[in-house]
């Protein structure tokens, strides 16, 4: 969301384990000289521990670099499994077939160690990696130590790399480890950074991303330390929110109480949850003892009230029951409670990784009867006629949206789906934006007003905030004149963009198509089939002589052109915005706000 603003090409403080972010302090730079060491030497075992977020993975990711191509590399990120699944994990990572049931371990133990020796003939190295290694119970640990014997004269056949917090540590520390300890020939263990490597991290990670001012002053850094304690993945995310933080005031510098604020919505929820947890011991025996008193009293009253007509209590239920079963107001009627004191409402969300995390969050039941509706009117009497013929609610204002306490943004993405014709199974685990990345979507978050909407030409969801600060969401699926129709709580509208504007403070979520080879911005001098791609989007505008799978200058003119042309930022970068609009223009199957 922020990235525009202050001139990334890209997020700078993800969490994602990338390489090109990994700052080498002189510590790191030791760890990965033992662990460079560990991989090359003929030894069996290698471990690098850490706390929390201090960069194990993001370092076994820089190693995995230093492995050569033609090696075979099993990885296990699920540690809590028996001896026999890590085995079978261990085959499945490296395509060896066993037999469908009655497997023991020695079945699988030799089908590795055949394909070991087989790999060893070609002169192919075999590396092991376990993750989150703390977590492995004693009896799978023997198996990682008995997978270690497997060699031949001169050299063992399998290389592990072990992953884990500090309490491995104590584990293979024990007399019953002795033997696996024994095997390990390189080991490191990652400290939190300190105050100056907190500093040049910071640099580090805005250079990579594209923007080599510094936007922390020292005073944020010292802080910043202080709050995260040196640890680089908390490091990211308050960063990340003090950017956001900056974005929003309209500051294009990160000052103290901006990191403040943001280490507060980091952290605010944690702190309630550790209250939480402290309050529990406590709370559990004083809930037995009011329970047993409650149980004695009801005894006590059922036992000496006079007998009543039970008849009448069932009566009063039934009417009861079918009053919300016969009231189309029964949703409202149930917020209405909902809202009552000491009930917690939705936040309004602050952040980009808020957004995300709302869309993802959310499985969608989708109605498969309902049809996507689009509104072709461009006049006041057309709009009307449209909407009667539709049974469209009709009205005046967006006071209707804005009053709706039954409104909620589960509704509003479910038409954002809706309006790219897909279904989502609401029985998966998977969230919403992992599913539309599996039918080639994806997600994207902008800020802008309702000339940059009409621009990206998509169905959005929007977030609106009425009078009394609580949060509406609707979907526009169409924009016609001076009409927008919208969804809310599953009914459709058809609003005054005037009015829209007054309650819209610019946020809006919308899904892209995305190219099948596309992983990130496609930069200048990059090759490839993304860029094949790149270069069928202007076929009629460049010689055929000049179409190749390399980004050249004569492609990157082209498109600063394209870009420029649509009003876009003429830099030759393909981002998903740039994408969006050669989507829209190739007539590409994607629905869209407008029509030409």
């Amino acid at each position: 969301m922020y990235n525009d603003y202050f001139g990334f090409k890209e997020a700078p403080f993800s969490i994602a384990p990338d390489p090109r972010y990994l700052y080498m302090t002189a510590q790191h730079r030791e760890a990965l000289a033992h662990l460079v060491y560990g991989l090359n030497s003929e030894g069996g075992c290698i471990l690098l521990t850490g706390e929390v977020g201090t960069g194990k993975t993001t370092m076994c990711r820089c190693l995995l670099e230093q492995i050569p191509e033609q090696a075979n590399v099993a990885l296990v990120l699920n540690p809590k499994v028996s001896e026999i699944e890590l085995l079978e994990t261990i085959c499945d990572e490296l395509n060896i077939s066993y037999p469908d049931t009655d497997n023991s371990v020695k079945t699988y133990t030799d089908r590795i160690y055949e394909f070991l020796i087989a790999s060893n003939r070609k002169n192919e190295k075999t590396v092991l990696i376990i993750d989150e290694a703390q977590n492995l119970n004693s009896k799978v640990l023997e198996q990682l130590r008995l997978l270690t014997n497997l060699e031949t004269n001169q050299r063992k056949l399998l290389q592990i790399i072990v992953l884990g917090q500090p309490e491995l540590l104590d584990i293979l520390a024990k007399p019953e480890m002795r033997q696996l300890a024994q095997r390990i020939t390189a080991r490191f263990h990652l400290r939190p950074l300190t105050r100056s490597e907190v500093k040049a991290y910071v640099t580090h990670r805005l250079a990579v991303a594209g923007q080599n001012i510094q936007l922390f002053p020292e005073n944020s850094i010292k802080l910043l330390f202080k709050l995260s304690g040196g640890v680089p993945r908390l490091i990211n995310i308050i960063c990340d929110r003090a950017l956001l933080g900056a974005y929003v005031e309209s500051q294009y510098a990160v000052h103290t109480p901006i990191i403040k604020k943001a280490a507060t919505e980091v952290f605010g929820e944690l702190k309630n949850v550790e209250k939480k947890h402290r309050t529990r011991r406590w709370l559990l025996p004083a809930a037995i003892v009011s329970s047993i008193a409650a149980i004695a009293i009801a005894s006590l009253y059922y036992l000496t009230l006079t007998p009543l007509d039970n008849g009448t209590d069932n009566d009063s239920a039934d009417k009861r029951l079918a009053k919300y079963s016969a009231s189309p107001d029964t949703p409202s009627s149930l917020n209405n409670e909902l809202n009552e004191p000491g009930f917690s409402p939705t936040p309004a969300l602050t952040s980009n990784t808020d957004m995300s995390t709302e869309l993802d969050s959310i499985t969608i039941e989708q109605d498969e009867s309902r049809q996507q509706y689009t509104d072709p009117a461009v006049t006041d009497a057309v709009v009307a006629a449209t909407a009667e013929h539709n049974n469209e609610k009709k009205f005046d204002d967006i006071e209707t949206i804005l009053n709706d306490s039954s409104n909620d943004q589960v509704s509003a993405y479910q038409q954002l789906f809706l309006a790219w014709g897909h279904k989502y199974n609401n029985k998966s685990i998977t969230t919403a934006c992992k599913q539309a990345e599996a039918l080639s979507l994806r997600c994207l978050h902008k800020q802008g007003n309702l000339n940059s909407l009409k621009a990206h030409n998509r169905p959005a969801v929007l977030k609106l905030v009425n009078n009394n600060g609580q949060i509406r969401h609707i979907t526009v699926t169409s924009i016609r004149g001076e009409f927008a129709s919208v969804y809310s709580s599953d009914d459709q509208y058809t609003v005054r963009l005037s009015d829209l504007d007054k309650y819209w403070f610019g946020q809006f979520i919308l899904l892209w198509h995305k190219p099948e080879h596309y992983s990130s911005a496609i930069t200048p001098g990059d090759s490839g089939d993304i860029v094949s791609w790149l270069n069928t989007q202007f076929a009629d505008e460049l010689p055929e002589s000049k179409a190749s799978d390399i980004y050249d200058d004569a492609l990157v003119e082209r498109v600063k052109t394209f870009q420029t042309d649509h009003g876009l930022v003429a830099d030759g970068i393909v981002g998903p915005v740039t994408i969006i609009h050669m989507n829209t223009r190739s007539g590409a199957d994607v629905p869209t706000l407008t029509t030409s």
